[in-house]
């Protein structure tokens, strides 16, 4: 697509394709990896070419409408998102996802494909979280499969700092003299621990807990660490070309870390309770 970028995924699973195959093509499987609800419009089980089903998966919900089918190797979705942010606001994307499924004689591997995304700030933060939600929730998936062991608490669950960051280009390291890369946040979020701990739009960071952070994975991966932790952070960055360091505590707050249960609370519920605390 003209302007837009692409993401690709893969994961090898040892179980036959027939078996992967079913939790991508039904809506129950869907709730054993990944989803929180999984709805057919029409209440199959099944998911089917021209079907369309509602997912729920925290404080993300969208309308995916199956667009490829070739079982049981294919399936690939039209999707229509709407984003929960920290503030109670609501914002609608589309993407386009699909899954190929291929047959390696007892084994499958799966490869998910995503294209759709604009080259503007918050759809390149949309490709750099979809790319590393799905090595997530694959991952789990194939912990589900092969182990028996549903991870998904344990893999998403991790405290934040409550920005809106994405990996810095070059030509912004460039102008802040920064050899090492980083992470530019593009948006602190109020009573934030990001804003607690005095970091401002438009910084840049570089390390986190003396592990460097040169891309959005890197920042994922050294705050995961932090699990089950009382996380107090030393946080590294860059601000008008001057390094400097602070410590953020970082935090479970549900605003922050999209972590709640929407089959106990409704998204429109959630979304009024932050727009409450946000005022406030």
């Amino acid at each position: 697509m003209e302007n837009q970028a692409t993401s690709t995924i893969k994961m090898h699973i040892e179980a036959p394709i027939e078996r992967v195959w079913r939790y991508l093509s039904t809506p129950a499987g869907w709730n054993d990896f990944l989803s929180d609800i999984a709805t057919h419009t029409r209440g199959k089980d099944s998911i089917e070419l021209g079907d369309q089903v509602q997912f729920v998966i925290g404080e993300l919900s969208y309308q995916a409408t199956c667009i490829k089918w070739e079982k049981p190797y294919i399936i690939g979705f039209q999707e229509q998102y709407k984003a929960l942010f920290p503030n109670g606001d609501n914002w609608s994307y589309e993407l386009q996802t699909s899954f190929l499924l291929r047959c390696l004689g007892c084994n499958t591997e799966v490869v998910v494909d995503v294209c759709g995304f604009h080259r503007d700030n918050i759809m390149q933060w949309v490709r750099e979280c979809g790319e590393m939600g799905w090595r997530q929730s694959l991952f789990n998936l194939k912990c589900v499969i092969e182990l028996g062991l549903d991870l998904r608490n344990e893999i998403f669950n991790y405290p934040r700092l409550g920005v809106f960051n994405q990996t810095a280009g070059q030509q912004l390291l460039s102008e802040h003299g920064i050899r090492e890369g980083g992470n530019v946040l593009h948006k602190v979020y109020p009573n934030s621990p990001a804003a607690l701990a005095g970091l401002q739009d438009g910084d840049i960071i570089t390390q986190i807990d003396g592990e460097p952070v040169p891309t959005y994975k890197d920042f994922v991966r050294v705050l995961s660490r932090f699990y089950r932790k009382n996380g107090h952070a030393r946080i590294e960055f860059f601000r008008d070309g001057h390094r400097q360091v602070t410590i953020a505590h970082l935090t479970y707050d549900d605003r922050f870390t999209g972590m709640i249960d929407p089959t106990q609370i409704s998204l429109e519920d959630v979304a009024e309770q932050r727009r409450k605390a946000s005022d406030a």
